[in-house]
């Protein structure tokens, strides 16, 4: 058996159960961009307004960062064993074939089934392949990646980094401590520095091509930190019961911040520019979404290293099952979400029925999708 790190598994299994719960919770909070959406965040109660805000701005701030980081160590290692034809082939294979499969499959079916039946589109009453064909015309594949950005992005990261690389080898290995506090702290304010400036042309919401741009200063720090890790041998230092400080700070000092930049920052009043522009909203919510992005990143590889490295059927079976989750949940999930919509039910209480089950039976169904050999390849 080859020799994994059973947390690392188990930790990305729950980041993407948490893609699930975030989805659900942009459908039912109007908070965000998605396939559907059933009210608007405006719309709310004020409890449903803060459980949903809370939610979606802290797993917001750190997990899909937490995956680059993790890509960008099992990419250093997976180049460094292979070398770049291998590399370059593995993940075309492994991430673009996904990928074009959601792009000119799951997304054009959900829009044309999905979408259609608020009537608000001219496709209405189009055959699918006349619509088909006009996506084709029109070049709107380009923005169907879905939740596969990631997988867009992280195809791009890789590229670059075979490029660094070829430039600038990796000359002789050595073993390196984990990167102190203070060079965290510091590194956390130049990438909160760098996402506000990017946020001055890009505020938080704009996408060119499915990418929100905004949020990529820490996606790109955390991707190219990951690499290190694995060149410099400090990610498995990482699990150690001090650095499980990091995911308490997360929680015990980071929550208070959020609800403080809330209260002072113009949220009760309406008026709460975070998003993008040179406002002080702006340049503090960067810094702490950095502090949380670095903090739980961290924090939460040191405690699952400690307390979850360890497998059971069911883990393995989640771990085996969690990228065909991440693939196909967008059509349950949001075909749930229609079929439930006349549910007269609050958003919340919707929201906690509708992420369990969607969830639940996106695992049921990446399970029957892997009898398949060829799919089982791709999304293992």
């Amino acid at each position: 058996m080859r020799n994994r790190l059973i947390y690392v598994d188990n930790l990305r299994s729950f980041v993407i159960f948490l893609v699930v719960v975030m989805h659900s919770n942009v459908i039912y909070s109007g908070m965000g961009r998605w396939y559907y959406t059933e009210t608007n965040f405006t719309d709310l109660d004020v409890v449903s307004r803060t459980v949903f805000g809370l939610f979606g701005s802290f797993a917001l701030a750190w997990f899909m960062g937490f995956l680059f980081f993790i890509s960008g160590y099992f990419a250093a290692k997976s180049l460094k064993k292979k070398g770049n034809p291998a590399f370059i082939k593995e993940r075309i294979f492994r991430l673009g074939i996904p990928l074009l499969f959601y792009v000119f499959t799951i997304n054009p079916l959900m829009i044309y089934f999905f979408i259609k039946h608020n009537g608000l589109y001219s496709y209405e009453f189009m055959s699918f392949t006349d619509f088909y064909c006009d996506m084709l015309k029109g070049m709107s594949f380009v923005e169907g990646t879905g939740p596969l950005w990631f997988v867009e992005a992280l195809l791009i990261f890789c590229a670059l980094y075979v490029i660094v690389r070829k430039i600038f080898p990796v000359s002789k290995e050595i073993s390196k401590p984990v990167p102190s506090y203070r060079k965290i702290i510091l590194l956390s304010v130049l990438t909160a520095a760098a996402s506000f400036a990017i946020r001055l042309v890009c505020p938080m919401g704009t996408a060119y091509g499915n990418l929100q741009l905004g949020f990529f200063a820490s996606y790109i720090v955390l991707f190219f930190l990951g690499t290190n890790s694995a060149e410099k041998k400090w990610f498995e230092k990482i699990v150690s019961d001090k650095n499980i400080i990091y995911l308490k700070l997360s929680f015990f000092a980071g929550i208070p911040a959020w609800a403080l930049l809330m209260i002072f920052g113009g949220a009760l009043s309406g008026d709460m520019p975070i998003g993008g522009g040179f406002y002080w909203q702006t340049a503090v919510y960067a810094l702490w979404e950095s502090f949380i992005a670095f903090m739980m990143t961290i924090g939460l590889i040191a405690f699952f290293g400690k307390k979850f490295h360890r497998e059971s059927r069911l883990s393995r079976f989640v771990s085996q099952n969690s990228f065909g989750v991440y693939i196909f949940h967008s059509p349950i999930i949001t075909g749930i979400a229609i079929l439930c919509s006349g549910i007269a039910l609050p958003m919340l209480a919707k929201h906690f029925i509708v992420f369990p089950v969607s969830y639940i039976l996106s695992l049921a169904v990446s399970f029957v999708l892997r009898k398949i050999p060829y799919l089982a390849r791709i999304t293992a």
